[in-house]
């Protein structure tokens, strides 16, 4: 009698213990929180979001001149527009690498993203992690100076930390270096800097399955070459199946983090702000 009743209370208690276990099991379904940002970019600065291996996106930035010319320059949509147009490949889930032109300068440059963390839905890993390196060339033909190839270079590097705090909120953090060969004294008595530091910040806000607002500010840390301010953009994006719309107003003319660190003569907050878009197209080239 005694020996039943214990082996029946054994046999309970290893099945409710059982079944206690596969309910957390279902509870928490583990792996990589997906879209912490749209896409790799916001209007100028990366984000921690990587193509997946063996897609393609084409990549098309576009903005105009500053909006504080009024009317006459219909708001700076008469006024010179910047364009870079790009390609990012993905090699593996983790690293791309890609390629792009700006005309400001005839600037080409060379890029790579590679992933170390991702940031999983149980909580394991808070944070998503991500670096970044640049390489550019000013193609321009310079009429005053005989350029080096060399003296032609510039460099960026960033470690991109983000998190999603809830299903509509991410934010981004993104310790920044530029360093350019060469720089020019346009204005008598400015000392410029060839290398320049900054802590960007980004986010994102979720409206809905298809639409986001977003930002990005890149602050300076230490020495700036005088003239220059801190670069700041809000943004909207639509994702529409495989395009990403972005549409946004930015201070900084640029679309390469290195120049928005060490070129940007326009301050935001004095309406030198310009009407922006990128156009991003993701092509599937195969199955991994």
């Amino acid at each position: 009698m005694y020996r039943s009743l214990l082996l029946f209370l054994t046999i309970l208690l290893s099945s409710s213990t059982l079944f206690a276990q596969m309910q957390r099991t279902r509870a928490v379904k583990d792996g990589p929180v997906d879209e912490l940002f749209l896409i790799g970019s916001i209007a100028g600065m990366s984000t921690v979001t990587n193509l997946e291996a063996k897609n393609l996106n084409t990549l098309i930035q576009h903005n105009f001149g500053t909006v504080n010319g009024g009317i006459e320059s219909f708001y700076g949509l008469d006024q010179g527009a910047a364009v870079r147009l790009g390609i990012d490949y993905g090699v593996t889930d983790n690293l791309s690498v890609g390629i792009g032109r700006t005309s400001v300068e005839d600037n080409v440059d060379m890029r790579f993203k590679y992933t170390i963390l991702r940031q999983l839905k149980s909580g394991k890993i808070p944070v998503e992690l991500a670096i970044k390196g640049d390489l550019g060339v000013n193609t321009q033909k310079e009429q005053r100076f005989d350029f080096s190839f060399q003296e032609r270079l510039n460099y960026f590097a960033s470690v991109m930390v983000a998190r999603q705090f809830s299903d509509k909120i991410t934010l981004q953090v993104s310790p920044m270096i530029s360093h350019f060969n060469t720089v020019l004294i346009e204005t008598p008595g400015v000392q410029p800097e060839n290398t320049h530091y900054a802590i960007g910040m980004g986010g994102r806000l979720k409206l809905d399955e298809r639409k986001s607002l977003t930002f990005e500010y890149i602050p300076v840390i230490g020495s700036r070459t005088e003239g220059t301010y801190n670069h700041l953009a809000f943004g909207f994006e639509i994702e529409t199946g495989g395009h990403v719309f972005q549409m946004f107003l930015m201070s900084g003319q640029w679309f390469t983090e290195q120049h928005l660190l060490a070129k940007n003569t326009n301050n935001f907050f004095e309406g030198d702000f310009r009407l922006g878009f990128n156009i991003n197209r993701i092509f599937s080239l195969g199955k991994k």
